[in-house]
């Protein structure tokens, strides 16, 4: 019998915040659309909120927020910003 291997990427990101601010609100939502959009049931993304968890900040080199690490697929990528330029998270994710 033949095995049928997934060979699709699966990615992990995190996506740290700073609490409800809209730069916040607007870096969600953009990441949301264009996961949803484009690699639909193929992510994790982790929401942190600094203000919540802030040793979580500390531990992934978090200086500024909103700020999206890419840690899966490798490389990890780093994107800072509220995620609005599509073109340019898409080209991160290598899509």
């Amino acid at each position: 019998m033949a095995q049928i291997h997934d060979n699709t990427p699966k990615y992990k990101l995190k996506l740290f915040i700073a609490g409800n601010e809209p730069n916040s609100i607007q870096a969600i939502n953009n990441i949301n659309d264009i996961l949803d959009s484009r690699i639909k049931d193929r992510y994790k993304l982790e929401i942190i909120d600094i203000l919540n968890d802030f040793q979580s900040a500390i531990d992934h080199g978090v200086l500024v927020t909103p700020m999206l690490i890419i840690i899966e697929p490798l490389p990890e990528t780093t994107i800072v910003g509220t995620l609005s330029n599509a073109e340019k998270v898409k080209a991160a994710l290598r899509l």
